[in-house]
């Protein structure tokens, strides 16, 4: 009878984790179509002339998003030409600069310590931020290089303290 019960738990328990894990990715792929409606919404109010009811119609039709999330969104938007695209442009170069680290450092690439020196770098322009992660990059491959450990190291401003990371980036603490 145990053999039984221990078989039916996990049959329920894989159909489980089966719904928890498509109801995620449900919500990743719409995500992707918000993400994918804010460039249209941006450009259709700048560019296209859309109106703000056009706007959300699309958000209306599209995310099935009829709530006051949408219409915020919308009014964003309007406030900040560009804004959608933006952060798109943002992601896309953080996604490219992700690739490059994990390419370059092969089995030593380590995810959190590549969020810790993205983040690290504050508001910056994309050049900067890949200048950065390229030196990171290249600091993380020979430690020993001038002017790595200040890399690895980073110091907090005078008043701020650094909560998150402690010891030199790539090694256990």
């Amino acid at each position: 009878m145990r053999i039984w019960e221990s078989n039916t738990t996990l049959q329920v328990i894989k159909k489980l984790l089966k719904y928890a894990l498509s109801i995620h990715y449900c919500r990743l792929l719409l995500l992707q179509v918000w993400r994918a409606l804010r460039l249209v919404v941006d450009t259709g109010l700048h560019y296209k002339g859309f109106s703000r009811a056009e706007a959300l119609d699309y958000f209306a039709k599209y995310a099935w998003d009829t709530s006051d999330t949408a219409e915020k969104e919308i009014t964003r938007y309007q406030s900040d030409p560009g804004q959608a695209t933006a952060y798109m442009i943002g992601q896309l170069k953080i996604m490219e600069l992700r690739d490059y680290a994990t390419k370059e450092l092969g089995d030593d690439f380590n995810l959190k310590d590549f969020h810790f020196y993205l983040l690290a770098q504050g508001s910056a322009p994309l050049s900067y931020l890949e200048e950065g992660i390229h030196e990171y990059v290249r600091c993380a491959k020979d430690k020993d290089q001038e002017g790595c450990k200040d890399v690895l190291n980073p110091v907090a401003p005078e008043g701020e303290q650094v909560n998150e990371f402690v010891g030199v980036v790539g090694e256990e603490s």
